[in-house]
């Protein structure tokens, strides 16, 4: 029913969505003479941003005319963070200046630096010992010592264990510490304003006990406490994988940012005038993938929309195969548009992108893609290409002993797949011997895996080939191997031809794969996000729908930094609810996506996340 009912409102081929917060703006009549200019430096704002709160007003509006301006009376603040709970751990900032955040942007040149940290003395509970006695032979009170050992709820109740190792006083030290050492055997990170070990641990794909066993000087982060300007060590140096980019996009907002946001979708309103909801979307691919996605933009737009800034959004009906976008076009739709996200079809993605002046984004993967050459286009889906090139750079830094074998077979394709392989591998000075299996009479026997196996070394074999039948052979040879033989079987991507293998029997092999999608499920953004889509749609959200979240999300929180859209590309990788956007412009062409994950089905039928 809320299918049929979005689509009899996207009928109007376009409608306007006011989506800021209309109580920190108010309406103003100019006066004789006065410039747009003008009212923005009595605003303090930039004369760009005033022209996009009012895109139909001119430079030199006529006296009279009624604009839209931030209300005065409301006092400019940052905005805050889209994940920010009640639980959530925080970054301690009360050494900092409230209204300027002093993170250097650079290096310091400094090869040491000071370092405040704080240690506990510490006491085990005797027998017969209380609360109150404990308090008072170290001189803290009661909360004092919740607030020292938050993991010991029971002392709000006056109960201790015997042998409880409780902290009953701060000492704190001022260390040193070889930042220039620091740098060189370890990946690190510099501590910002609003970041927390939740972000900092799913970002760097580490656990929060891997950060205290490599950072003891600060004991504080068993209590999920940061503090701006501490250097973390993140993992060994040997463990970095070159070809992972570990800059962390910072998520911000320039205060009154607007932004005019253009989708174009083929709703095809015109064609199911006259259908029931059934008849649209039972067995209609297109029509549920385009509905989904644009449900998951609205919650994007709305949680944007409550960190305070102005959204405008035109939404078009591109119609069958993008007919309408011809029309569109030469009506000017999309003359004040700061960033267009669509078409579906990427014939029509380029049309579009060479008539405005403003980013396109192409919201999903196609296999012509690879030939957009307008420098005004984004791909959000990576490469397939990348896909290889991602996992046998995976298996090179993570190598350690095993015997390897590839499955191929005779295609063109798969072939190159294979060199590509077979190339990063022996990059690797210990990588000698790759066993490359191709199908006889149909098949590969067994045995032809068997032989060269070995019980007293784990196994890999990498599954180049997409042939349905291949990948099913080989699958099947690897599950029915022996308990004394180890195996763990690889992909470049779950196409097609695992959709038919009981995910138990993945499990079995330590089945991984390379993906550009990546949820957890424990994450705050994903719990966030789910409840949203629910409590909108009474739904789960579908593939689609957490799609066009995480690219609108992702593109209107990088405009509401204040920068051009490709200019944040340069920034960092942004992790949302499912995708990775780790975003490359080519010097003469479109800016692209690589940002993919390494992902292992576990016993318990869970993923996890390798890379």
């Amino acid at each position: 029913m809320k299918k049929l009912q979005f689509l009899l409102l996207v009928c109007i081929l376009t409608f306007t969505v006011s989506c800021g917060q209309q109580k920190r703006y108010v309406s103003y009549k100019t006066q004789e003479g006065e410039t747009m200019r003008d009212i923005a430096d009595r605003l303090d704002m930039r004369t760009k941003d005033l022209l996009r709160l009012n895109p139909d007003v001119g430079r030199r509006p006529e006296a009279n005319t009624v604009i839209v301006i931030p209300n005065p009376k409301i006092k400019n603040s940052t905005s805050p963070s889209t994940t920010s709970s009640p639980e959530e751990e925080t970054v301690d900032t009360t050494d900092t200046d409230k209204d300027k955040d002093t993170t250097p942007e650079t290096e310091d040149d400094n090869t040491e630096f000071q370092q405040t940290i704080i240690e506990y003395e510490t006491h085990e509970v005797q027998k017969g010992e209380t609360v109150y006695r404990i308090t008072k032979q170290y001189g803290i009170t009661k909360d004092d010592l919740i607030r020292f050992n938050p993991e010991y709820t029971n002392i709000q109740s006056n109960n201790l264990s015997i042998g409880q190792i409780l902290k009953v006083k701060e000492i704190k030290k001022t260390i040193t510490i070889d930042k220039e050492e620091v740098l060189e055997k370890f990946l690190t990170h510099t501590v910002k304003s609003k970041e927390t070990m939740y972000s900092l641990t799913r970002f760097y794909n580490v656990s929060k006990e891997d950060l205290l066993r490599l950072n003891p000087e600060y004991p504080d982060l068993a209590d999920n406490k940061l503090s701006i300007g501490q250097l973390l060590k993140i993992k060994p140096i040997e463990e970095v994988s070159k070809k992972e980019n570990y800059t962390f996009y910072k998520d911000s907002i320039e205060i009154d940012t607007s932004i005019n946001l253009a989708i174009l979708l083929p709703f095809k309103t015109d064609e199911y005038n006259t259908k029931s909801s059934k008849d649209i979307f039972e067995g209609n691919q297109l029509a549920n993938m385009v509905t989904d996605f644009y449900l998951g933009a609205e919650i994007a737009i709305d949680s944007i929309k409550k960190q305070g800034v102005l959204v405008n959004v035109n939404v078009f009906d591109t119609g069958n195969r993008g007919k309408d976008i011809a029309t569109i076009l030469k009506n000017k739709k999309l003359e004040n548009t700061d960033v267009v996200i669509g078409p579906f079809y990427s014939d029509k993605a380029e049309v579009v992108a060479r008539d405005v002046n403003a980013p396109v984004v192409f919201p999903h993967y196609s296999n012509k893609q690879s030939k957009f050459s307008s420098s005004k286009l984004v791909k959000t889906s990576p490469e397939k290409d990348n896909y290889t090139g991602y996992l046998a750079s995976y298996l090179k830094d993570s190598y350690k002993d095993q015997e390897i074998f590839i499955v191929s077979d005779e295609k063109k394709d798969t072939n190159i797949s294979v060199s590509k392989i077979i190339s990063e591998l022996k990059k690797h000075d210990s990588i000698n011997n790759i066993h490359v299996l191709k199908p006889e009479k149909g098949y590969i026997k067994r045995e032809r895996f068997t032989s060269k196996m070995s019980s007293k070394r784990h196994n890999w074999v990498i599954l180049a080939s997409e042939d349905n039948v291949v990948v099913a052979d080989a699958l099947n040879s690897m599950i029915s191997l022996p308990d004394e033989t180890k195996v763990q079987v690889f992909a470049t991507s779950k196409g097609d031809a695992y959709d038919k293998i009981d995910n138990n029997k993945l499990a079995s092999i330590n089945f991984t794969y390379v993906s550009n999608t990546y949820s957890d499920e424990d994450a705050i953004e994903t719990k966030d996000f789910n409840n949203k889509y629910l409590q909108k749609n009474n739904t789960i959200p579908s593939d689609y729908a957490i799609k066009g979240f995480d690219i609108t999300y992702d593109v209107l929180m990088r405009l509401a930094s204040g920068n051009e859209l490709t200019d944040t590309f340069k920034k960092g990788v942004s992790l949302r609810v499912e995708n990775k956007f780790d975003y490359h412009k080519k010097m003469f062409g479109s800016s692209g996506n690589q940002g993919l994950f390494i992902v292992k089905y576990n016993k318990d039928l869970s993923l996890s996340r390798l890379r």
